[in-house]
């Protein structure tokens, strides 16, 4: 073909070509397709990722989900696992204990510092060091880690649940527990 010539429509070009094997390369290395759409999740989730945990948590009604999977494609942890490991940890473990916000928060202050070997213990300060410092500022900023206490119900009864379900805690209260955790993370995380 010379110069003059035009190619076909329909003939793929050498250019072309490269473009569609670094998109399939970069899909399979992310984990296909869902991998690519990680990968925007993490872009979306950069611009506040704490606003991003309020709204995720206002669409699942799932603290510890909407905080962990908002931090864990960083971390290598695509978001739809994130939520697997975090479901049981809402509405303080499903029996009014710790503050679900505050166990996703913990999870990612865990992915980010803890050991990887037996005897790192380097990492183990490091880890304990944040997770003071996150429950010292949110219990600065709210009294209590505890799901009930923090909603003034008892979170372990099915009574107590429809109790705050009927207060509107979960869209009143509860979207500050995770913002206020995703704040604090911001800070540690940095």
């Amino acid at each position: 073909m010379n110069k003059e010539e035009k190619m076909p429509a329909y003939v793929l070009g050498r250019r072309d070509m490269l473009k569609i094997s670094l998109a399939a390369g970069v899909a399979l290395a992310s984990g296909g397709i869902p991998g690519v759409a990680e990968a925007a999740h993490a872009n979306e989730a950069q611009g506040s990722r704490p606003d991003y945990a309020k709204a995720r948590f206002l669409k699942s009604m799932n603290c510890s989900q909407a905080v962990l999977e908002t931090y864990s494609p960083e971390m290598g942890l695509p978001a739809p696992m994130a939520r697997r490991v975090a479901a049981a940890f809402a509405g303080g473990m499903g029996m009014g204990c710790e503050c679900g916000a505050v166990t996703g928060a913990l999870m990612v202050i865990g992915a980010k510092y803890g050991k990887t070997r037996d005897k790192d213990s380097h990492a183990d300060d490091v880890t304990f060091k944040k997770v003071a410092q996150f429950i010292s500022e949110f219990k600065e900023q709210h009294k209590h880690l505890n799901c009930s206490a923090l909603l003034g119900v008892d979170m372990g009864t099915p009574e107590g649940v429809r109790q705050a379900e009927k207060r509107g805690y979960f869209t009143s209260r509860c979207p500050n527990y995770v913002k206020t955790a995703a704040e604090i993370l911001e800070k540690l995380l940095a």
